[in-house]
C-alpha cells in the first residue's frame, strides 16, 4: 500500500524483482497458472487412466487456441491500437500489448480442442480434468491482472472500493475512473473461483455424465461474468453489452439447454428409497 495526503494507495506493480530478475507480473502469474493447471489436468487424467500421446496434443492445441482466442476477441475493441502501430512496430510487440481476454482464450481453448479431437478420432470426454485446473488457474492469474493493471473496474462508493496511486494511474492510457475508488473486479473472480472449487469438490459425484462438471462450472463462471462486465470499463458495443457479453451470450444459450435437457430427462433425479418389505 501507498500513501499520500493522508490516502491510502493501492500500489501498482507492473514488474516484479526475483533473484535480482525483472520480470513482468502478469505474465509471470500468467505462466504459473497454466502450469498449475496442466499440472492438475495431466494428474487427473493420470488417475482416470486417460493420458496417453493423443491427449497431450490436444492439450497443447488448446494452449495454441487459447492464445489466439485470447487476441481475437479483444482486437475489434483496439483496432485503432492496431492502426497506430502495424507496420511501426515489429508485430510481436503489437500482438503482445494488444491486450488479451481470458473469456476469448477459454472458446479459443474450448473450438482448438474439439477441432483437434475430430482430427484424431478421439472420442472420449476429458472435460472433467479441467473442472478443478481451470477455476484455480484463473483465480492464480487473476492475481496477477490486480497486482499489474488498470482499470480495476468503475467507481464505487463501497467501503472495500481500491484506490490507487495517481501516479500509478497516470501510466495507463486508458484508465477511466482511476482518481476515483474502484471494484476491484479481479478479487471478485478470484473469490469467485476459490468458492467455485470448494462447492465442485462437494457435488461433483452428483455429475454422472462426463463433461457435466466442467460445463456446470462453465455455466456459473458465465453467469458471473456477466453480471460483473457490467460494473467493469469495457466499453459497450451493441445495445450496450461489451464484447465479452455478445461473446458470453450464445454460451450461456448452450449450456442452459444443455442441462434443461438433462433435467427434463432426470439424468440427476435420486433413485426412489427402496420400500420396505412388511412380509
Amino acid at each position: 500500500m501507498m500513501r499520500g495526503k493522508g490516502e491510502a494507495y493501492w500500489g501498482v506493480y507492473p514488474y516484479l524483482e526475483i533473484g535480482g530478475i525483472r520480470v513482468a507480473t502478469h505474465d509471470l502469474f500468467s505462466v504459473l497458472a497454466l502450469l498449475v493447471g496442466f499440472a492438475i489436468y495431466y494428474r487427473d487424467l493420470r488417475i482416470r487412466r486417460l493420458l496417453e500421446p493423443r491427449i497431450v496434443f490436444i492439450s497443447l492445441c488448446a494452449l495454441v487456441g487459447g492464445a489466439i482466442g485470447a487476441r481475437l476477441l479483444l482486437a475489434w475493441e483496439h483496432l485503432d491500437f492496431y492502426a497506430q502501430y502495424l507496420g511501426s512496430a515489429p508485430i510481436t510487440w503489437v500482438i503482445e500489448n494488444g491486450g488479451k481476454s481470458l473469456i476469448g482464450a477459454i472458446v479459443g481453448g474450448w473450438v482448438a480442442i474439439l477441432i483437434a479431437k475430430r482430427a484424431l478420432r478421439y472420442p472420449r470426454s476429458t472435460g472433467d480434468s479441467y473442472a478443478f485446473a481451470l477455476p484455480i488457474g484463473v483465480a492464480i492469474g487473476r492475481i496477477g491482472c490486480f497486482l499489474s493493471e488498470l482499470p480495476l473496474g468503475k467507481p464505487t462508493d463501497l467501503p472495500w472500493g481500491v484506490r490507487v496511486d495517481p501516479a500509478a494511474a497516470a501510466a495507463f492510457p486508458y484508465c477511466p475512473g482511476c482518481d476515483l475508488p474502484m471494484h476491484p473486479t479481479m478479487v471478485y473472480e478470484i473469490a469467485f473461483n476459490v468458492v467455485a472449487v470448494l462447492v465442485l469438490w462437494r457435488v461433483r459425484r452428483r455429475f454422472v455424465v462426463n463433461g457435466d462438471l466442467i460445463r456446470a462450472y462453465l455455466l456459473a463462471a458465465a453467469v458471473f461474468r456477466f453480471a460483473v462486465e457490467f460494473i467493469r470499463t469495457s466499453p459497450p458495443q451493441l445495445l450496450g453489452l461489451t464484447a465479452p457479453q455478445l461473446v458470453l451470450i450464445p454460451i450461456l444459450v448452450y449450456l442452459t439447454m444443455h442441462f434443461a435437457r438433462r433435467w427434463r430427462s432426470g439424468t440427476y433425479k435420486l433413485p426412489a428409497a427402496p420400500v420396505a418389505s412388511t412380509a
